[in-house]
């Protein structure tokens, strides 16, 4: 089916639909939403929507905690390298 005709034909769905069936379709698309890739990794491996946020969560904890390098120490170290 062409995605125009599916669009029509789930759109009429809609407008007929009851409060369940949009709840329904509702929780559908949030789930869809949630598994759509938003970003990569440094190694090029998809992050979902939800990978992500506990992504910037962790790093969050890490630097609320202090657990990460100043400007100033990484490039004294990069010299080492």
């Amino acid at each position: 089916m062409k995605d125009d005709k599916l669009k029509e034909k789930i759109l009429a769905y809609i407008d007929n639909a009851d409060t369940e069936l949009l709840n329904r379709l509702s929780d559908v698309i949030e789930n869809y939403k949630e598994k759509e890739t938003v970003a990569y990794t440094l190694d090029g491996q998809p992050l979902s929507r939800a990978e992500y946020l506990d992504q910037l969560k962790a790093a969050e904890t890490e630097i609320t905690e202090g657990d990460f390098i100043s400007q100033k120490d990484l490039e004294k170290e990069a010299k080492t390298w």
